[in-house]
């Protein structure tokens, strides 16, 4: 059994040191990005402040992983950078801090020492991929033929590293298209990342993005058109082998000066959006293999960690799925034995002690 994480302290940078590609950095005058980065301070601000909320809530303290999120880290003045890393690693050696990860775009990371940050406690690495497709990377000013191979290039020298690779992936860019996420996806799996967070494009005041929705030249994905291509997506990724740790952009908290959103999918439930239409294709193909006509009530039987996207958000999918069979009634039973990921359809109302066991795992013979 896999230890849980520790909870991260993060050091939120600032945009607009990136190199060319990046969305988030600001178009236009504005603040000086470098009057924004915080100093070597706030690193031990960051883990102070997470100890404040735990104890609050009533959660222990316990030493914490140091995330430098937002910008690129890599691209940062080399003072400023060497003085945040200092500071991680100190922490590190002082027991505070269990480990460090860092933010670097993919032609950042083909060029830092990654050696050098592993001997200082770096043990992942977000890499914002946004896009694997040409077209989408010429649109955000990469103009390299390159460009599209950075993205799995950057992902294998980090595992090589022996580091945990995290991919952002960014569809409705402009010139993206449902497809072009798909095969971004299919891409990026060859290389094998570890986990990915799952980013629909927003339109953010400040941004070259918002430069680009203002000249009429991108319309941003509506939130329908983002719960399709996001749960096909969280398919694909996690029949790869790849955890999704996050879906959905929080400007708020993943971005300085959490910029406004003018435009775009932004909704507070776009993950239980998507995870619950994944969740009712399953439970609408395990009915269809045991349905027979003239039956009224089932049972469906998931891991409780799964009951809610099940459910799905005001019990939507009870409704479709009800409608969809005739069902007079829809039982929703949680297992912990019911391994996540899969779920069962049984006719009938049952209640726990009902439920048929699971049939044994067959045994892997050895080879």
């Amino acid at each position: 059994m896999s230890l849980k994480r520790p909870p991260i302290a993060a050091v939120v940078l600032p945009h607009g040191f990136c190199l060319p590609g990046c969305p988030y950095c600001p178009s236009g005058p504005g603040i000086r990005p470098e009057v924004l980065v915080p100093g070597p301070e706030a690193v031990g601000a960051a883990l102070d402040r997470l100890a404040r909320i735990r104890g609050l809530a009533g959660a222990p303290v316990v030493p914490a992983e140091i995330g430098f999120y937002g910008g690129d880290l890599q691209q940062l003045p080399r003072g400023p950078r060497t003085a945040l890393l200092d500071a991680a690693e100190l922490e590190v050696r002082r027991g505070r801090a269990t480990s460090i990860r860092v933010t670097a775009g993919p032609a950042s990371v083909l060029r830092a020492p990654l050696s050098e940050w592993r001997s200082r406690g770096v043990r992942a690495v977000e890499i914002p991929v946004h896009s694997l497709d040409g077209r989408v990377l010429r649109g955000l000013g990469q103009r390299s033929r390159k460009a599209p191979r950075l993205g799995p290039e950057a992902v294998a020298r980090v595992n090589r590293g022996r580091m945990r690779s995290i991919v952002h992936l960014a569809p409705g860019l402009p010139g993206s298209s449902h497809r072009s996420a798909l095969r971004t996806v299919d891409g990026l799996l060859r290389a094998r990342p570890r986990a990915a967070r799952v980013l629909p494009a927003l339109v953010l005041e400040g941004t070259r993005l918002a430069a680009i929705h203002r000249r009429g030249g991108w319309q941003p994905m509506s939130a329908a058109e983002a719960v399709s291509t996001v749960s096909r997506l969280l398919t694909r990724l996690r029949g790869g082998g790849v955890e999704v740790i996050r879906v959905g952009l929080q400007p708020e908290t993943d971005l300085l000066l959490g910029p406004r959103v003018l435009a775009g999918p932004w909704d507070p439930d776009l993950r239980a959006r998507a995870e619950g239409e994944i969740q009712r294709a399953r439970a609408v193909a395990a009915i269809s293999r045991v349905f027979e006509l003239g039956t009224r009530a089932f049972t469906l039987v998931v891991h409780p960690g799964e009951e809610a996207w099940l459910r799905g958000v005001g019990s939507v999918n009870i409704h479709l799925i009800q409608r969809q069979f005739r069902l007079e009634s829809l039982r929703i039973l949680p297992l912990v034995e019911q391994p996540a990921g899969e779920l069962r359809a049984l006719p009938g109302l049952l209640d726990p002690a009902e439920v048929p066991a699971l049939p044994p795992k067959p045994r892997r013979r050895a080879s």
